[in-house]
């Protein structure tokens, strides 16, 4: 069953063209690790994903509900997001970010946040301002955020930046729990750190993208896995430009 799909997407800023997306399927769930390399376009296709950019052309849909102006509030409850951290929260505390997060949804506030909190490791106050908190207890914040809402797609730009070695594993951990039966998108520069969790990887080079490749299959086609995988569509692309 194909949950998100991407039809003939576009997106231009100024003179430049960012995205050129044919078309892309992602199942029913599974961890899908989105590749490229810088300037590529992976930030920019996963904010018009969530609805952060609006698209030149084509469509985005989830579960056949296509975004749109009059379905954009339907369309972003289904979906849970991290992206690079914003100096905008320092001046909130955890409090203030969860309380905005569940006004946004329209979900009932539970009455204390300390077991959102602790499902990531952070023992922390819920008066505690975001701004003394480190990068990495950051980190964790920002995806406690993204997935209190239990949304059905999560989308993470870099989500192992900052992280300790325990750090990595905790959110590793959670997002293996996250993706029983949802679809997690991820963006890192370090294939070490999706090697050993992405069922799926699609590589994004001049705002285009290869087919979506099991991590298995990439494995049985390329000696050196991902980074193979990375490499062959990078030089087609190069090539055909």
């Amino acid at each position: 069953m194909t949950r998100l799909k991407i039809n003939h997407v576009t997106k231009s800023i100024g003179n430049r063209n960012i995205l050129r997306i044919g078309n892309l399927r992602f199942g029913n769930n599974g961890i899908y690790g989105l590749v490229g390399p810088n300037g590529a376009g992976k930030t920019t296709l996963l904010k018009c994903i969530c609805g952060l950019l609006v698209t030149n052309t084509g469509d985005i849909s989830i579960d056949n509900l296509v975004l749109s102006r009059d379905t954009r509030t339907d369309f972003l409850k289904k979906i849970g997001s991290v992206f690079a951290q914003s100096d905008s929260l320092f001046n909130l505390s955890i409090k203030e970010l969860l309380d905005e997060h569940y006004f946004f949804f329209g979900l009932t506030a539970p009455q204390k946040w300390s077991p959102i909190l602790e499902n990531v490791g952070l023992n922390v106050s819920e008066n505690q301002m975001i701004g003394n908190l480190s990068l990495g207890m950051r980190q964790r914040l920002l995806l406690a955020v993204a997935i209190s809402h239990k949304p059905e797609i999560l989308i993470l730009d870099e989500p192992f930046n900052g992280l300790d070695p325990d750090g990595v594993v905790l959110t590793k951990n959670l997002i293996k729990q996250h993706s029983q039966d949802k679809i997690v998108i991820i963006t890192s520069h370090s294939f070490a750190d999706l090697n050993d969790i992405i069922t799926d990887a699609v590589v994004i080079a001049d705002g285009q993208t290869s087919c979506i490749k099991s991590i298995t299959k990439i494995n049985e086609e390329f000696s050196d896995g991902l980074m193979g995988f990375y490499h062959s569509f990078i030089n087609c692309t190069v090539s055909l430009n």
